[in-house]
């Protein structure tokens, strides 16, 4: 049997080592700074089943393949599936319709363009989502940014400011929303305790529905 060897290794001034998989399946390894290799070695085979599981799981779900961006690739926007439309001779930057638009001279760019323009479209609509939200929970956020993440969907900072990845708005409304209320509540409840847990229930009564899809899907919101 060949040994594991962990795709990337990240050492910082961190206390414990964690194993992660990612949404690719790689195995990355966080780990304090003086760490020996062999430490982290003994560790990934004594995990390994775990690992193992892990990968399998991850790679069993849905992902999108390698991106071309040519007529007809379908990108998801708000859980619906748009095919890319090129128009011809054109310089037009990205545009929603019954298609996303792109004209064919914007093509190199493409990939950049599609970030450039989800980002927008998050700034406008997550922001809208976790005031209304906010509202019916009678929390005051004191910031909303809009990240670019890989590691996190969303967080909550002790200051009080709320951040979201641009990603989710490749997700459903309703996925959407079990994140901004997932987050808002922990502005007063920091851990997932099942009080944790209640209070998110009384907003979003069918949580965990939300929860599952995103875990499960997590691989097709990106380019």
């Amino acid at each position: 049997m060949e040994p594991l060897r962990p795709d990337r290794i990240i050492r910082s001034r961190r206390r414990t080592i964690s194993l992660e998989i990612t949404r690719e399946a790689a195995l990355v390894v966080r780990a304090p700074l003086r760490t020996t290799d062999a430490h982290i070695g003994n560790l990934i085979r004594e995990k390994r089943a775990w690992i193992e599981k892990k990968m399998a799981e991850m790679r069993s779900r849905p992902a999108p393949g390698e991106r071309h961006f040519v007529r007809g690739e379908e990108f998801l926007f708000l859980g619906k599936f748009y095919p890319l439309e090129v128009l011809a001779g054109s310089n037009a930057g990205i545009s929603l319709g019954d298609r996303l638009y792109i004209g064919e001279k914007r093509l190199p760019e493409c990939r950049g363009l599609l970030r450039a323009w989800y980002a927008e479209k998050a700034a406008g609509i997550l922001p809208a989502r976790v005031t209304g939200f906010a509202a019916i929970l009678d929390y005051r956020p004191k910031k909303i940014r809009i990240s670019d993440t890989r590691r996190r969907w969303a967080s909550c900072s002790t200051s009080g400011t709320l951040s979201f990845c641009w990603r989710l708005v490749l997700a459903p409304p309703e996925v959407i929303d079990y994140v901004i209320v997932h987050e808002l509540v922990h502005m007063n409840q920091p851990d997932h305790s099942k009080l944790f847990w209640e209070k998110v229930r009384r907003v979003i009564p069918d949580y965990d529905r939300h929860r599952n899809w995103l875990r499960y899907n997590e691989r097709m919101l990106g380019i």
